[in-house]
């Protein structure tokens, strides 16, 4: 996909969309769940672009959204059976019902299924289309402990079987078990790579801490799981300090740094960040109004849809303007 972007009625759904898709990869894309449907119709090629352009090497493409209904009087096996007739598939499902962890449950009407399990029927389904390329939006929402991790573990035998996978999600703490590439979509610029790495296993004796890391590609680091996260401090709305920990602010969601607020001050200062008060940090390119309650009293109004208000101290308002050209 090559800047694509597409308008409905004058308005953006998506706009300047370039990613590939490359076989065997394990794809998360951050998006409201609006544009998920809009994204896979698009890739699939059931609708139209607007602009922009997209080469496929394959057709061979399913999607499932969580929306999708499920045919609750049959039972799961009846329902597969049914698919397998729809795909003109050769793929065997008493074969595979164990890789699903859907074996206890065959002969269960999907109406009496956990969600959990509807969840994995679900994805056994598209497995049964042997399609090369399957999109499926959030997955793991508002499922138990117990059935993410039997959906992850029948994520793995899909890929081993050779297939794509692309997941879209709100919620990156879900894009992160299920996916080793991560996007942010960006209704102005479109999607934006985030920088993932995997924690090793064991601590590597190689000393490559006196290699020259300059410093205009500073990136802010936070630990989720057993995985890393780096931001761009221009991604980065503010920073909070809540109970001596310094959370990153991007969108509606915090993320918890590896620095403290005076070290991150130190480093991002030159990025255009500002210490607004003792517990913040402020993106200045994020400020959209300064307003004063009463002579001691200020606020920061940060652009987005959800218009943040920061407090700003009065002493160090002077400084600010100065700063923001107010």
């Amino acid at each position: 996909m090559d800047k694509v972007t597409k308008q409905n009625n004058g308005n953006y759904d998506l706009k300047n969309i370039t990613l590939n898709i490359d076989a065997n990869s394990k794809i998360g894309i951050k998006l409201p769940p609006t544009i998920t449907k809009t994204l896979f119709g698009i890739i699939k090629g059931i609708i139209p672009i607007s602009s922009g352009s997209i080469t496929r090497e394959t057709n061979s493409i399913v999607y499932g959204l969580n929306d999708d209904g499920l045919y609750e009087s049959y039972s799961v096996k009846k329902y597969l059976k049914l698919f397998q007739k729809i795909f003109n598939s050769d793929v065997s499902i008493s074969d595979n019902l164990q890789e699903f962890s859907l074996e206890d449950v065959e002969n269960t009407k999907i109406k009496e299924l956990s969600k959990d399990q509807k969840r994995r029927v679900s994805l056994f389904r598209m497995f049964i289309s042997s399609s090369k390329l399957m999109l499926i939006e959030s997955p793991l929402t508002n499922l138990t402990d117990e059935g993410i991790e039997l959906y992850l573990k029948a994520v793995e035998f899909v890929r081993k079987s050779g297939i794509t996978i692309l997941f879209t999600s709100y919620y990156m703490e879900e894009l992160l078990l299920l996916s080793d590439e991560i996007y942010r979509y960006n209704e102005h610029t479109g999607l934006e790579k985030t920088d993932v790495v995997n924690e090793p296993s064991a601590v590597s004796t190689d000393d490559k801490t006196d290699k020259f890391q300059p410093q205009k590609n500073f990136k802010v680091a936070c630990k989720l799981a057993d995985k890393t996260i780096f931001f761009n401090p221009d991604e980065i709305d503010f920073i909070e300090s809540i109970n001596s920990v310094s959370n990153i602010r991007i969108g509606d969601e915090y993320y918890p740094s590896l620095l403290t607020m005076n070290e991150l001050e130190q480093k991002l200062e030159s990025f255009g960040f500002y210490r607004c008060h003792r517990s913040y940090l402020v993106n200045l390119q994020r400020i959209s109004e300064l307003i004063s309650y009463s002579r001691n009293s200020y606020t920061l109004i940060l652009k987005g849809p959800t218009k943040e208000k920061l407090p700003l101290s009065r002493a160090k308002m002077e400084t600010l303007r100065k700063l923001i050209g107010a």
